[in-house]
């Protein structure tokens, strides 16, 4: 989907740098989470389809977010009647951000022993918790599609209005 449809020329550059800073902090969060998944994938086989899917997610929605991020940058700077669409892509992204952190303090709380990566016991946990794990990759789904939405809804909007 092409990011350039938003034509603003000016906003609040506070609301602009608050936005970009919870963005650089979500794609921070998934570049973290991509790198355990991948040490995990390569470490446990069994759990190669869950990771590599969630690893997917992650690194479109990273794609995603840091497009935004360019477009924010270039585009948004001090148009007052835009403040409310920047109020609430900043809570869409947001809300994204916490599921990562979620995601990521998961993958956080598996303790790793420096010389064999997960001991036996959170090895055992992480290829048997398929549920969590699930729960995880429905719930960034669920973000990523509600970003979608109101991208969306912004490109349509600007076809009518502009």
């Amino acid at each position: 989907m092409s990011l350039h449809f938003i034509q603003l020329n000016k906003m609040d550059p506070a609301s602009a740098i608050g936005l970009t800073g919870a963005i650089i902090g979500a794609v921070d969060v998934i570049s973290r989470s991509i790198s355990s998944l991948m040490d995990l994938q390569s470490r446990y086989k069994s759990a190669d389809l869950k990771v590599s899917l969630l690893i997917g997610q992650l690194s479109t929605l990273k794609a995603a977010l840091n497009q935004i991020a360019e477009l924010i940058d270039a585009n948004l700077v001090a148009v007052p009647r835009h403040q409310q669409l920047v109020d609430d892509l900043k809570t869409s992204v947001d809300c994204c951000e916490a599921v990562i952190c979620a995601l990521n303090d998961r993958l956080c709380s598996l303790h790793r022993n420096e010389v064999n990566g997960l001991d036996t016991l959170n090895k055992v946990r992480f290829v048997c918790d398929e549920k969590t794990m699930d729960y995880y990759q429905n719930l960034l789904g669920n973000q990523i599609n509600a970003l979608s939405l109101f991208l969306t809804a912004l490109q349509w909007s600007d076809t009518i209005l502009f």
